[in-house]
């Protein structure tokens, strides 16, 4: 993994978003690079507006926020709209492509999470998933260390389906 990369996860509470940026941080870390982690959420722990940025970078680090995102995640409308007018066209925006109205940049993926979380069994896992969409679409991290990432920062309990939504997202 030889880039910096600038990873803008948003949506709303409840969707895993700080957890998963947490998991991509460490992921970096095992990677060798300097990372920084932010978060931002409302009020209400579900439903209202919820981000992670994380920066990474092989050298020192001297602003920890996403100033021109390479990545963003856009689980709503609201993350969408946030973003879309405001990054550089190489910027890729994936999004849900059942909640967010799209067509705004030239350089976006729709992803029907529901649908693949209703495949997996399970609508709680769409951190995991999500993750493994977006490693699909770049290489920010390597497998292997947001795997063990993964695994450590989840209960036994919950492992195997979250590792399933995983390389679901990857694979699919």
């Amino acid at each position: 993994m030889n880039k910096n990369w600038q990873v803008v996860l948003a949506g709303e509470g409840g969707q895993g978003l700080i957890l998963a940026g947490r998991i991509l941080s460490e992921a970096a870390i095992l990677d060798g690079n300097n990372v920084s982690l932010t978060s931002t959420y409302g009020i209400a722990a579900r439903g209202g507006y919820s981000e992670a940025q994380v920066v990474i970078s092989e050298t020192e680090l001297y602003y920890p926020k996403c100033a021109s995102p390479d990545l963003v995640l856009a689980l709503t409308q609201q993350a969408y709209d946030r973003y879309v007018g405001n990054v550089k066209e190489d910027c890729l925006i994936v999004y849900d492509s059942k909640d967010v109205a799209n067509g705004k940049h030239k350089n976006e993926f729709g992803y029907d999470f529901k649908e693949a979380l209703l495949e997996i069994g399970n609508l709680k896992v769409i951190n995991s998933l999500f993750l493994g969409v977006i490693l699909k679409q770049r290489n920010i991290v390597s497998r292997e260390n947001l795997v063990q990432a993964l695994e450590k920062n989840l209960p036994s309990k919950i492992k195997d389906i979250n590792l399933k939504a995983f390389n679901y997202g990857l694979d699919d």
